[in-house]
């Protein structure tokens, strides 16, 4: 009995060793944070190498510039994210009582596949995470504002939800 626990035991460790030694896939998602006002924009750009983050003025002759990168990412959380399956989101989610407030566009490319998503003051499972983590791995000055819990709220207390598939439709 005890041989068959450690051989168990030893079976379940080499599997788990092993996926966290799987390799990412490539995929390239990146979260827009628009001030409109200041005629800005704020770009996130999380691959499975690295993370970067630009400045783009939207004026006339502004250069884009780098405010930060990094390539210290912590892999499980990352894969999470290189393993979300683009053909089954949708291209808006929209708490339909709230007309202003936590607004961004979310481009993901993998394999080959260009997809962009709005959240307009919607929690969704699958693409605020990655809001989360690039939060979780810049300076403060760098992070998105983000109410998790407040967007949580509204939903359920709104209830009512624009959501389209494609924009063709």
């Amino acid at each position: 009995m005890r041989k068959a626990i450690g051989f168990i035991t030893a079976l379940t460790l080499v599997f788990v060793t092993s996926c966290n030694n799987k390799p990412i896939g490539p995929f390239e998602l990146s979260v827009a944070d628009y001030n409109y006002s200041l005629a800005y924009s704020i770009l996130y750009t999380l691959t499975d190498k690295n993370l970067t983050i630009t400045f783009r003025g939207e004026l006339e002759n502004e250069k884009d510039s780098v405010l930060y990168t990094t390539t210290d990412l912590p892999k499980k959380e990352i894969r999470k994210l290189a393993d979300i399956n683009i053909d089954s989101l949708n291209v808006l989610y929209s708490n339909a009582c709230i007309e202003d407030g936590d607004i961004k566009t979310i481009s993901f490319k993998k394999n080959g596949v260009n997809k962009t998503i709005h959240l307009e003051n919607y929690y969704h499972p699958e693409l605020s995470p990655a809001i989360e983590i690039i939060n979780g791995l810049v300076p403060e000055k760098y992070k998105m504002d983000y109410d998790k819990e407040g967007l949580i709220s509204e939903m359920e207390n709104c209830g009512e939800f624009k959501i389209i598939k494609n924009w063709e439709k």
